[in-house]
């Protein structure tokens, strides 16, 4: 089954107000940039900067939400997440992130408010990526249905996006929609950059199921060579 690994990708909202000082806005994004390299000491000092110097800065208190939770630190970062949401309620990339950590830490069905939310901002530049994260807490809460048709609407906001591609293939895969599961996996094929072990393991799958003997070997030897310490590896070596 597919499990959405793109779900929470973090940008700093491109609508801030003006009035931020600069420097607010550029310790926001130095967190952002810490916690992406790993460094939450420096994240963190930043993240509080920026919410130091302007504590009505929707996007300081977002940061800090991120690096709390990459550090584990979940209460506070949704309480930074909620403040942040209670300066700038229809921030767009801040409902999508919200959602995501709150689909996370077992709380799917509260999360779907918040990528509603996002979606319906017209100023939002990556709706497909809500429709997508919306499509992985659905099937959290085992509404397949549901999570299809997200994973449509966000092919419909963004063609060939290659996560939406991603979990169509594995849904209909796990579905035992053989034909569609196909269908989906080969529009996300003619990106070959774009495959990772699971998806591999998917396309394994499927060209076994139709036959395909020649493709399964040219796909097993993809994950081999560049997985060779995959999970999916390792299943494929032991015939699981």
């Amino acid at each position: 089954m597919w499990i959405g690994g793109c779900l929470a990708a973090f940008a700093l909202d491109a609508f801030a107000a003006d009035s931020v000082p600069d420097l607010a806005k550029i310790r926001a994004q130095l967190a952002v940039e810490y916690a992406r390299a790993g460094s939450y000491r420096f994240a963190l000092d930043a993240a509080n900067e920026a919410i130091r110097i302007a504590p009505g800065y929707a996007e300081g208190w977002l940061s800090r939400a991120w690096v709390h939770s990459g550090l584990r630190m979940e209460r506070e970062a949704d309480a930074d997440y909620r403040k942040a949401l209670s300066i700038e309620p229809d921030n767009p990339a801040g409902n999508n992130n919200y959602g995501s950590f709150l689909c996370d830490h077992g709380k799917a069905a509260e999360s779907l408010a918040y990528f509603r939310r996002a979606i319906a901002n017209p100023l939002y530049e990556t709706p497909a990526l809500a429709w997508v994260n919306m499509a992985r807490c659905h099937l959290a809460l085992d509404r397949k249905d549901e999570a299809n048709e997200d994973l449509l609407a966000a092919l419909s906001a963004r063609p060939d996006y290659p996560p939406a591609l991603k979990a169509l293939a594995a849904l209909h895969l796990a579905l035992g929609h053989v034909k569609l599961a196909s269908f989906y996996f080969d529009r996300l094929a003619g990106n070959p950059d774009a495959l990772g072990p699971e998806d591999l393991m998917v396309g394994i799958r499927l060209a076994r199921l139709n036959g395909n003997r020649v493709r399964e070997e040219a796909l097993a030897a993809r994950l081999k060579g560049r997985y060779p310490d995959s999970r999916q590896t390792q299943q494929l070596l032991s015939g699981t």
